[in-house]
């Protein structure tokens, strides 16, 4: 109890103090330390409030920035040859197709596999 009755005295100390520089004009010798620390404090929260401003703005625009890159990026891109590359066997073959149409689409694939090693070797031959 004796520790905070200690810190309670400190602490009525320090109110009174302040309540009484607040009330005096800056220059009285007693409050100088006081108004220097306060304005000390007070710059210091606005330069970190500006600091923090600065790196939110410079945030959004390195974001900004990145996602107008990507639209960009998006935009260049060539959808017909991603699709045309793109495998898409379950499309051919699927469940719903009879196995009698799954052998025939397996038979001409293999025969234009077939056909296109033909030609390969048709070509390497006359070179």
């Amino acid at each position: 109890m004796e520790i905070i009755n200690g810190w309670l005295k400190v602490l009525q100390q320090w109110v009174a103090y302040v309540s009484y520089c607040v009330e005096q004009p800056m220059q009285t010798p007693i409050c100088k330390p006081f108004w220097t620390w306060a304005m000390i404090g007070l710059f210091a929260v606005g330069a970190l409030t500006a600091i923090v401003v600065v790196w939110k703005v410079m945030s959004y625009k390195l974001k900004l920035a990145a996602a107008l890159r990507a639209q960009a990026e998006r935009e260049r891109v060539d959808h017909d040859a991603i699709d045309a590359g793109r495998w898409n066997g379950d499309k051919a073959y699927s469940a719903e197709l009879g196995g009698e149409e799954v052998e025939r689409r397996i038979r001409e694939a293999v025969n234009k596999r077939k056909l296109e090693g033909a030609t390969k070797q048709d070509k390497l031959n006359i070179v």
